[in-house]
């Protein structure tokens, strides 16, 4: 077992700061769902219902979230789109294990469930000690908020409600908001992270923007899939399980792997503006 240092809860809750982010900086998908990408880029990623999509691709590590469709309402919109419903993590720790880790967004008693090979799953639930495996700590830090970490990786996975959730049609109704922030130089790493998000840790102080989603119309429809901001495809992230690692731009067994070429991205690029900072919703409400 590894022994990691004594940390409080808030020690893990990121301050976050979009627009400006050097590699250090977490990034989030959130809400329908809109991606906050390193280095400050912005778009949105419908995805598709039912399948499962690789965020981040990283040596030995690999996070897939579990899209599903889903119906927003807005005190006069109606916007039909997607969330997230589910986060997997696949790890490789530092003696050679392969764990899992599962959590999926639920009102009342979310957790996390860990799983090794020839091991009993591990429940991770609110209120108890962190679990440790070799380098990895998986923990609750609150009711509806999980966090893994490695000594290169932190997550945030959370429940949370629907926007305007005190409307009817929302009422009661969670999705999944996560977080990722690197511990180290992501940026500089000799296996260049890929992913939807992680591929922007691309070496450069470039945001780039893909497509959003602008219909305001009383109904409509979410479309965009990030185009401009995401080497090839959409279909190109689908993974083939939750957990699964292989995919056209996997990183987790790679030894060397070579940033994305940005030159090929269409989407509008900018120079990172360190001044420009955002508070981060997600943050107040993990501490809710």
């Amino acid at each position: 077992l590894h022994s990691f240092p004594t940390r409080r809860s808030s020690d893990l809750l990121f301050n976050k700061k979009w627009g400006a982010c050097s590699s250090a900086c977490p990034v989030s998908v959130s809400k329908d769902p809109h991606l906050h990408l390193p280095h400050g880029g912005r778009a949105d990623f419908r995805g598709k219902d039912g399948a499962v999509f690789n965020l981040l691709s990283a040596k030995d590590v690999a996070m897939n979230v579990l899209f599903k469709a889903s119906n927003f309402a807005w005190a006069t919109r109606l916007v039909h789109g997607t969330k997230m419903d589910a986060a997997y993590w696949t790890i490789r720790t530092e003696t050679g294990k392969i764990i899992t880790i599962e959590y999926e967004a639920q009102r009342y008693g979310a957790m996390g469930v860990l799983h090794e090979e020839s091991h009993q799953d591990v429940l991770v639930r609110p209120d108890q000690p962190a679990v440790t495996i070799d380098d990895v700590q998986v923990v609750m830090l609150s009711h509806k908020t999980l966090s893994v970490s490695t000594k290169k990786w932190r997550f945030l996975a959370t429940s949370s409600p629907f926007p305007f959730g005190k409307l009817a049609s929302n009422k009661d109704k969670v999705l999944l908001d996560v977080a990722i922030q690197p511990l180290y130089d992501a940026d500089a790493d000799v296996v260049a992270p890929h992913g939807i998000i992680g591929q922007a840790y691309d070496g450069d102080s470039l945001g780039v923007d893909g497509k959003m989603d602008a219909d305001k119309a009383g109904e409509s429809t979410t479309a965009a899939q990030a185009e401009g901001a995401i080497e090839g495809t959409w279909e190109d992230y689908i993974m083939a399980t939750p957990f699964a690692t292989d995919f056209k731009y996997s990183r987790f067994d790679k030894t060397s792997a070579p940033h994305r070429d940005v030159s090929k991205l269409t989407g509008t690029k900018k120079k990172a503006n360190r001044s420009e900072e955002h508070t981060s919703e997600l943050q107040s409400r993990i501490k809710s």
